[in-house]
């Protein structure tokens, strides 16, 4: 039916009514055989000034786009065609149910704008949501992997490792304020190119760059290849040998100073994801508090390790026709300072006291423990001639006054000792007490090694129950080497300490061999072949007893 040759009947009259849009088309001129009030209002117009009127002059932004197209496909075949979208040239969102009647296209929609607002919000938030849960879960992985991070070395690891797993750098570097020199000093920083590490590990910190510039502007800067050329044209040779195409220096600052900078480069036409400047900043935050700590640690650990080496000079007394020597180990390489001690005195009455012990703990208070023990120990070995028992047992009364905090160690004391007698007949004699500690080895001019195991003592610091502490007594034969050692040496997690003292005294045969000015690097020896990969610290003091004159 015509639905123009109706004139004002009942159906017209019906969907003139109807909320929802309604609107036929003649497909081949689509022209506007009819419309409703609300579907002449989606063009602004009245229903009686768009009747009859061609589709391209009532909207022009339709010719062409998927709106038209939808219409054609509805002309072209039957069935019922749904769409939703934005209708060209407005911002007002429809849903569409097309079909093919009588030889015209029925139209019928609705206006979806506001459900389509919430339904772009509801996407914003879900993608807003999804990003912060993605970043707080970044975030606390790399403050677990910063926090498991003890020294500026591992901090700098953790950043490159951040910087490529997670903004997808194809280099990165932390740098370090070097005050003193002068330098921003990189002290992790990937080979970019042959070279990089020697011309880019040390930078003077009024020099060019984006890194000084960022650290003396206390702001991040964000920079591509061309700017970086233009900013930086003396560096221009370093951006093209490493083939930069963006950079994002990101300085450390805390309290109001600039303690570092995180370098991040992208190469191959690279460069950051869009929206990942905030976490980038949010993750320079964390390295400025991990860079602090290690920063302070390593001053702690410097210190601590002066003050330990002043007490274990390698200074020893070298008695007539006595040879000694030692050596101290930390259980890491950038630890420097442990509870371990060694000492060695020539005493008023001639004989030489041997020290060694073991104050529970590996930080700077296991060391100052140390320190004042060993002073408290020479003071009292000076003060009078006592047996090695009756020293422990005064030092034992000195242990509560030992700084603020309970004190356990363990602790060997020994004398060696000649009368007049004995030297008559070329002999000396060892006189030790042992407070929990690993039993001396005495090696031999052949190379046996025997354990002189006896029943040690209680700890120092430990409730002795009222019990009295024993002295031993061994002659020493010339040619002899008496060696003393911290547990360090002869216990593992994963062994029997037996099998440790029997590994120790399997490897101790090689000090028989070493000549008078071979003892020291013997030790070395010893330390490298006997003492546990990973383990505790270890201290250890040799005598060799040569022959008289």
């Amino acid at each position: 039916m015509e639905p123009a040759a109706t004139g004002d009947s009942l159906l017209l009259r019906a969907l003139r009514e109807v909320s929802e849009g309604v609107v036929v088309l003649d497909p081949q001129r689509w022209r506007v055989v009819h419309v409703n009030d609300a579907g002449a209002a989606v063009w602004g117009l009245r229903a009686d000034d768009a009747q009859g009127r061609p589709l391209a002059e009532l909207f022009p932004q339709a010719v062409g786009s998927e709106l038209h197209q939808l219409l054609r496909r509805t002309r072209d075949r039957d069935g019922l065609v749904e769409w939703t979208g934005p209708v060209p040239g407005t911002g007002v969102h429809l849903h569409l149910r097309a079909r093919r009647l009588d030889g015209h296209v029925l139209c019928a929609f609705r206006d979806v704008s506001g459900e389509h607002a919430l339904r772009v919000e509801r996407d914003e938030l879900t993608r807003s949501l999804t990003e912060t849960v993605e970043r707080t879960t970044r975030l606390l992985a790399l403050s677990a992997a910063l926090t498991a991070a003890d020294d500026v070395h591992d901090v700098a690891r953790v950043v490159v490792d951040t910087a490529r797993s997670v903004f997808g750098a194809t280099h990165a570097g932390l740098s370090v304020v070097d005050e003193q020199r002068g330098v921003l000093r990189t002290p992790f920083l990937e080979e970019l190119v042959p070279g990089a590490l020697e011309r880019w590990g040390d930078l003077p910190l009024d020099g060019p760059g984006p890194g000084t510039a960022a650290l003396r502007e206390q702001q991040p800067r964000y920079e591509d290849g061309e700017a970086l050329r233009a900013h930086y044209p003396e560096l221009a040779e370093r951006w093209e040998a490493a083939d930069v195409s963006y950079c994002a220096a990101v300085p450390l600052v805390a309290a109001g100073r600039g303690v570092g900078v995180v370098t991040l480069v992208w190469s191959h036409g690279r460069r950051p994801a869009p929206g990942q400047r905030a976490l980038l900043e949010a993750s320079a935050s964390y390295a400025t508090q991990a860079l602090q700590r290690a920063l302070v640690l390593a001053e702690h650990r410097d210190t601590a390790r002066t003050l330990q080496l002043a007490m274990l000079t390698d200074h020893l007394p070298q008695p007539d026709d006595l040879h000694l020597a030692a050596r101290y180990v930390p259980a890491r390489v950038d630890a420097h300072v442990g509870g371990d001690w060694y000492d060695a005195v020539v005493l008023p009455d001639g004989a030489t006291l041997l020290v060694i012990g073991d104050v529970t703990g590996h930080d700077v208070t296991a060391a100052a423990a140390m320190g004042q023990l060993r002073v408290a120990l020479r003071a009292l070995a000076l003060d009078r001639h006592q047996e090695p028992s009756a020293l422990l047992a005064r030092l034992e009364s000195v242990v509560p006054a030992v700084g603020g905090e309970p004190v356990l160690a363990t602790c060997l004391v020994a004398r060696v000792e000649q009368s007049a007698a004995d030297r008559a007949a070329g002999r000396r004699v060892l006189r030790w007490a042992s407070a929990g500690h690993p039993p001396p080895l005495l090696v031999h001019r052949d190379g046996r090694a025997d354990v002189l195991r006896t029943a040690p003592d209680v700890l120092l610091g430990a409730e002795t129950g009222g019990s009295e502490r024993s002295d031993h007594r061994t002659e020493l034969p010339a040619g002899c080497t008496l060696l003393l050692y911290t547990d360090g040496l002869v216990e593992h997690r994963d062994a029997d300490l037996d099998d440790g003292v029997e590994r120790l005294r399997g490897a101790a045969a090689a000090l028989a061999r070493a000549g008078r000015d071979g003892l020291g690097p013997a030790l070395d020896a010893l330390l490298a072949a006997a003492a546990p990969a990973g383990g505790d610290d270890v201290a250890v003091l040799a005598v060799r007893f040569e022959p008289q004159r």
